[in-house]
């Protein structure tokens, strides 16, 4: 049998379930999920391999139409850029119907010739899955898409019908990673997400939006793994929520991030963590590379 492999582009506005699924279709957590809008802000490779085909997935930070500052602009280009090259284009709305900033993303599908496919994802939470038929029928209106496939990206339904439909329009090639691999990302990105993705749940509402994670060092040994790395804020009055009376916000979200990132390298973990303030950090070049939103052209 022909081998198959290709690259897969997810796409959509914030907070579709992007992350979720690329977890469910790698078959372990290699991006951070939160019910937060714009939780992803950078772009990442997901790799399933099996013995037919393997699908390089690549993840995306929501597409919206804000513009109000540098890293908005920055994260838009990334999603954008995620088009270039790539084989197939996922392009997810939810079973809510269609947004204005659906259709923004769909604009950026379109000025690409590579198979496009409309995924509807949370059709569990429709307790009469009827209720698709009007959505299918205005989505196949709405564009001449390759397929229309309905998924519940959390529950793990229809996935496997997702992934044999993707095989027969990947072309025929060799892998393009080793079949052990499960990411393009290095440990410091993961440990800075894993962090990131503790502050997302334990803060919910009360997280500032301009909030990033530097990790500053990263020591791996046999038996342990130290991480010490900052929170950087724009304001006083944000560090102090992310601090937390007698610190305990601080403690709480280090102890999450450790247990995380000991199941990840199968070893023991301490972090440190410091809260820094710097104004407007989102809207410059060089912190934002600093960081890792901004990579070199």
């Amino acid at each position: 049998m022909t081998y198959r492999a290709g690259f897969v582009t997810l796409l959509g506005r914030p907070n579709v379930g992007k992350s979720t699924l690329l977890n469910q279709l790698v078959g372990k957590k290699v991006s951070i999920t939160s019910s937060r809008p714009q939780t992803t802000r950078h772009r990442l490779l997901g790799i399933r391999t099996g013995p037919h085909a393997q699908l390089v997935f690549v993840d995306t930070p929501g597409v919206h139409d804000s513009k109000k500052r540098f890293i908005n602009r920055v994260m838009n280009k990334t999603a954008k850029n995620a088009l270039e090259g790539v084989d197939i284009t996922l392009l997810m709305i939810t079973s809510k119907g269609w947004t204005e900033e659906d259709r923004l993303a769909l604009e950026l599908a379109r000025q690409h010739k590579h198979t496009l496919i409309l995924l509807i994802n949370k059709i569990d939470r429709l307790k009469d899955k009827t209720r698709l038929l009007p959505l299918l029928e205005e989505s196949a209106g709405i564009y001449a898409f390759d397929e229309i496939i309905p998924v519940s990206a959390t529950r793990g339904e229809n996935i496997d019908n997702l992934v044999e439909q993707l095989i027969r329009y990947l072309p025929e090639s060799p892998q393009l990673f080793p079949a052990e691999q499960a990411t393009d990302r290095g440990d410091r990105f993961i440990v800075s997400e894993v962090i990131r993705e503790k502050l997302f749940r334990s803060l919910h509402h009360e997280l500032p939006y301009a909030l990033a994670v530097e990790v500053r060092q990263l020591d791996i040994t046999d038996s342990l793994v130290s991480v010490d790395a900052i929170i950087w804020v724009e304001k006083d009055s944000q560090k102090g929520i992310i601090i937390g009376r007698a610190g305990h916000n601080l403690k709480a979200i280090g102890s999450a991030a450790r247990k995380d990132l000991e199941d990840y390298f199968s070893r023991k973990v301490f972090v440190q963590l410091w809260v820094k303030v710097r104004e407007n950090w989102s809207d410059n070049a060089g912190m934002l590379k600093t960081v890792g939103y901004l990579e070199d052209e």
